[in-house]
């Protein structure tokens, strides 16, 4: 009889682990070039659909998100709320303080002297001077090709599905 009870606790555990994992976190597979060399078209990312909930998300977090159309999106922090931003000579500005992008680095040396992110403030391309309370300024790692908050604007908290938390495809 005990041995009964122990056998059917373990199953009910295993399912409830399951669905909680199923619930906090859901896989995505990766579609397009724009979050290139970071993640290639076709790998599999880990989200956690809650992180952002309970921690702030911040500068450099890869994101997944609802984009204009409700179409989905995978891209990079880059301005928080209440921030200014701007782009000159390939070089990241917030707050009027250079900020280091080494995530780039690999990207940057085979593009052949050429900038990787055009010059741009975020007046020039959203209209605002600084990123809006609750939201987020959002662009793709290979910039060249990539839609992002310079086309549609910022990123509501709201339309965030949830922070990825590790590639999960060993290729």
């Amino acid at each position: 009889m005990k041995k009964r009870f122990w056998v059917i606790a373990g199953v009910l555990l295993i399912i409830i682990g399951i669905q909680v994992k199923n619930a906090v976190f859901i896989e995505y597979k990766v579609e397009g070039v724009s979050m290139n060399p970071t993640f290639q078209e076709g790998n599999e990312l880990l989200i956690n659909r809650f992180a952002h909930h309970f921690k702030t998300i911040g500068r450099f977090d890869i994101v997944l998100f609802k984009g204009p159309e409700k179409d989905i999106f995978i891209k990079r922090v880059i301005g928080l709320p209440g921030e200014t931003l701007r782009y000159e000579d390939d070089q990241l500005y917030i707050d009027e303080k250079k900020v280091k992008e080494p995530y780039l680095d690999d990207l940057k040396s085979v593009t052949a002297g050429g900038d990787l992110t055009g010059d741009f403030t975020l007046k020039e391309v959203t209209g605002e001077e600084k990123v809006p309370e609750n939201h987020y300024f959002v662009l793709g790692d290979n910039r060249i090709h990539s839609f992002d908050s310079r086309h549609f604007g910022f990123v509501s908290d709201q339309d965030i599905v949830g922070i990825v938390t590790e590639r999960i495809d060993k290729k």
